[in-house]
């Protein structure tokens, strides 16, 4: 018995691994991406990045969504589609405004606002948009993270381990470089000089010009849209 708990505690251990969960959030940005890009395209008929790097095409709201439903959601796997949907709705909808508060107060910025919508809690969650999260987290749940799962049990071997080690350093540079950009784009538009040799770079390589296109749908924090214009803008 204590042998089999032993066996069980060791597999729990893998699976929540730095190893599984950093590739849990790449999956989970990846996916997330493609589909808001494919959805935007359907329902606004233009192309439009839905990327929050500069330099690889995920989304860190999905990514970190998909480790947190994973993590919060690990002992309801199993459980009613009805109360993962619930959670999910909940968990997205908050998880949503800390995401979108920490891009204003951080980066000046926002790259959603739902104020003009109705049913809407302030620009950064929408009850009717957070069904979106209830049915992620069971599609999550029920589908994607059970393949992800599987897939990542098996790949154990060392190479694996220094692919892992090497994708996260480049995560991790990528995304500093892409915040970088953004805080010094937030001090030019307050007229700020560049203080470095490395914010001179960052106004020469990533103006706001660069930068919107790189975030088409990034606003200034300042700016309210009004509800007649939002589509439009959308």
């Amino acid at each position: 018995m204590e042998y089999e708990l032993t066996v069980q505690e060791t597999s729990r251990q893998k699976e929540f691994s730095f190893y599984n969960i950093f590739w849990i959030f790449v999956a989970g940005g990846v996916i997330g991406c493609i589909l808001e890009t494919i959805w935007c395209c359907f329902v606004f008929g233009e192309y439009s990045s839905r990327s929050s790097n500069l330099f690889f095409p995920i989304s860190t709201v999905w990514g970190l969504g998909a480790v947190l439903f994973t993590l919060l959601l690990k002992e309801n796997m199993e459980s009613s589609s009805g109360l993962i949907f619930l959670k999910g709705y909940i968990m997205g909808g908050m998880f949503e405004f800390a995401c979108g508060f920490l891009c204003e107060k951080v980066l000046d910025v926002t790259f959603w606002d739902y104020s003009a919508l109705p049913f809407s809690l302030g620009r950064y969650v929408n009850l009717v948009f957070c069904c979106f999260w209830g049915l992620a987290a069971l599609c999550w749940c029920r589908k994607i993270y059970p393949m992800i799962r599987r897939i990542l049990m098996e790949k154990t071997r060392k190479s694996s381990r220094l692919l892992t080690q090497g994708f996260a350093v480049f995560m991790l540079l990528t995304t500093l470089m892409s915040g970088a950009a953004l805080l010094r784009m937030s001090e030019r538009s307050q007229d700020l000089p560049p203080q470095n040799r490395f914010e001179q770079y960052l106004d020469q390589h990533y103006s706001d010009e660069i930068l919107q296109k790189c975030f088409p749908k990034m606003k200034p924090a300042d700016l309210v849209v009004p509800s007649d214009q939002y589509l439009a803008d959308r």
